[in-house]
Order: C-alpha cells, then sequence, then structure tokens
C-alpha cells in the first residue's frame, strides 16, 4: 500500500490512501488496498468462528451433539457436523485465513469437503504445498 503524504501550499498536510470501497451485507465497508487480495476471506473466518462456537456449546454441555446442535439452530445436521469439522484444522491454515494469506480457491464449501486430520497433509490439500 503506498501511502502518499504532502505539504499543501496552504501549509496544510494532504495524506492519499488507496482504498476500496464496497458493500457487504448492506453496509459499508473499506478495504485497504493490501487488504483487497483476502476478499474471500471473510466467509472462511466466518465459517472457522462458528465451527468453534458450535464446539464450544457441545463441549460445555449446552447441547448432547452436532444432530442436537443441528435441530437447535436449524440446519441439516451434516452441515452442523462439517462445520464442527473446521476445528480440526492446523493453527498454522486456521491463521493464514485470518491473515488472508491463502489461496483463492480456498473456499468454504472446500473446507466442508474432507481433509486429513494430519497437519503436514492438510498444508497439501488445502493449502497446495
Amino acid at each position: 500500500m503506498k501511502i502518499k503524504v504532502e505539504l499543501t501550499q496552504e501549509g496544510n498536510v494532504s495524506v492519499n490512501v488507496p482504498i476500496i470501497l464496497r458493500c457487504h451485507a448492506g453496509r459499508k465497508v473499506i478495504i485497504v488496498q493490501d487488504m483487497a487480495e483476502a476478499e474471500g476471506q471473510e466467509p472462511l473466518v466466518v465459517a472457522i468462528s462458528r465451527a468453534f462456537r458450535w464446539q464450544e456449546a457441545i463441549d460445555s454441555g449446552k447441547f448432547k451433539n452436532a444432530t442436537e446442535l443441528a435441530k437447535a439452530l436449524g440446519v441439516d445436521k451434516g452441515v452442523a457436523a462439517r462445520t464442527i469439522r473446521l476445528t480440526h484444522l492446523s493453527p498454522e491454515i486456521i491463521h493464514r485465513i485470518i491473515a488472508g494469506k491463502f489461496p483463492a480457491n480456498l473456499t468454504v464449501r472446500k473446507l466442508r469437503e474432507a481433509f486429513p486430520l494430519r497437519w503436514d497433509e492438510q498444508k497439501k490439500v488445502l493449502l497446495g504445498e
């Protein structure tokens, strides 16, 4: 990102920050140019956050299992189970998703497909490394 700072003839300071304005879920969002590469990031972050929140609801005893949770939330039990499975992602992959440093083909749909439990194999399958 190139921030441009200039002193104007009138003695004022002019700061130019390149941004992108987008509408998302009915609200305006400012995207800093470097973050524009991670445009698909938010759905992945939401899915991972949801996975940990749902797993916590089961672990705390609020729900017995994913089936009971799904029924309470009004979602398909398969969707709930596949979402909760995201808690098995490697910390490195989760960090890269949050930081926006992941391949463009890594989507929520791809994460909901079966992936290996071994973290080194996850990198190969999900990140292509």
